[in-house]
């Protein structure tokens, strides 16, 4: 047995101690460590492209269409056509009553007539030197009112009728017989069949990518499954402040009323567009809880990456049976957090679990 002295046992002590406060310090540092947030995450697979293109969800929409007014207030006697019907450049389309508008071009009519009477009359006076100045200008000034009073009542009792701008079909109609109404009150509106767009949003890194010979080939899921050629018309410089993405439509040829506006297709995009990079081509739906806006209304995800969350950044425009569909901003691979993200941010440690 050894004995220890005095000295050597204060020592010992102390050693012990110390050991003690640094074991309970590593212990309180091992306890208060974060332990990793538990999340359930997705993968997000291939985009839905087809063997040629990039695919988008793209709105049919009329080129050119017209919403027709009255240019003067009063009551309806008469509309002319209803919805779906066809109708021609100039024909009548409704009426408003117009006994009093007519009333007052008579009256007018009828001064001007006096108006350029009074003229003739003085005009001979005022060619033999025998009228003053002032009344031949007085003369003068009546008779240009007169026109004037009279051109406006003859518009106006044209007013009283409006006329289709355009050829094409009638989508809306507005008003009834009896109805009254005030100047530019929408009354029919017409849709040209034969000129239709489809109209696709594009994210903001793309597109630069489409310039003016991207074609696209646009299927419709209807009857007979038509497919047609579609050339990019025009496409916008400001993008939308909540999505961030920007509208590009595509011409299509008549299609014989087999495609009307507010169908959706599937336009697979070729030429320019057609970019091979992972992030273009990936189009995922998620959960609608997995997509956030954050305080600068961008759209984002969180991912697991290496054992972390990591956020990105996606556009999200369209809603489907089954969640948001993402059109871009994911990869093939990227494990999307779909159930704990609001306990997470850049570089918090996650544990994935079934």
């Amino acid at each position: 047995m050894i004995r220890l002295s005095h000295s050597q046992k204060n020592m010992l002590s102390g050693t012990l101690a110390l050991t003690a406060i640094l074991t309970g310090c590593n212990n309180h540092e091992k306890a208060t460590e974060a332990a990793p947030v538990r999340v359930k995450v997705e993968a997000v697979g291939n985009h839905r492209s087809g063997a040629t293109g990039i695919s988008y969800s793209g709105t049919v929409q009329a080129s050119e269409e017209s919403t027709v007014s009255f240019a003067v207030p009063g009551t309806i006697t008469k509309v002319y056509v209803e919805e779906g019907q066809k109708v021609s450049k100039g024909q009548i389309l409704a009426q408003i009553k117009s006994e009093s508008l007519v009333n007052s071009r008579n009256i007018a009519q009828a001064e001007l007539e006096e108006a350029r009477d009074a003229y003739q009359r003085l005009k001979k006076l005022h060619d033999a030197d025998a009228l003053p100045d002032i009344k031949w200008v007085e003369i003068q000034s009546k008779l240009k009112q007169a026109e004037n009073a009279a051109a406006l009542a003859d518009r106006a009792v044209t007013d009283a009728s409006i006329h289709a701008p355009i050829s094409g079909y009638v989508s809306q109609k507005f008003a009834n017989d009896g109805q009254t109404v005030i100047p530019a009150e929408p009354i029919v509106k017409i849709v040209n069949l034969n000129t239709l767009q489809v109209a696709i949003p594009v994210p903001e890194n793309e597109i630069a990518s489409f310039g003016p010979n991207t074609t696209a080939i646009i299927k419709f899921d209807v009857e007979g499954n038509p497919e047609v050629m579609g050339k990019i018309g025009n496409k916008s410089v400001v993008a939308d402040p909540l999505t961030r993405s920007y509208t590009v439509k595509f011409d299509i040829n008549s299609t014989d009323g087999k495609i009307l506006p507010g169908m959706i297709g599937d336009v697979i995009v070729e030429g320019p567009a057609n970019d091979s990079s992972d992030i273009k081509k990936t189009e995922v739906t998620l959960p609608s809880q997995a997509v956030l806006l954050s305080s600068d209304n961008h759209q984002f995800v969180w991912t697991v990456k290496n054992g972390k969350a990591m956020r990105k950044d996606v556009v999200a425009n369209e809603l489907s049976a089954d969640g948001v569909i993402v059109k871009s901003g994911l990869a093939p691979g990227d494990s999307v957090i779909v159930a704990g993200m609001q306990k997470v941010s850049t570089g918090t440690k996650v544990a994935v679990v079934k």
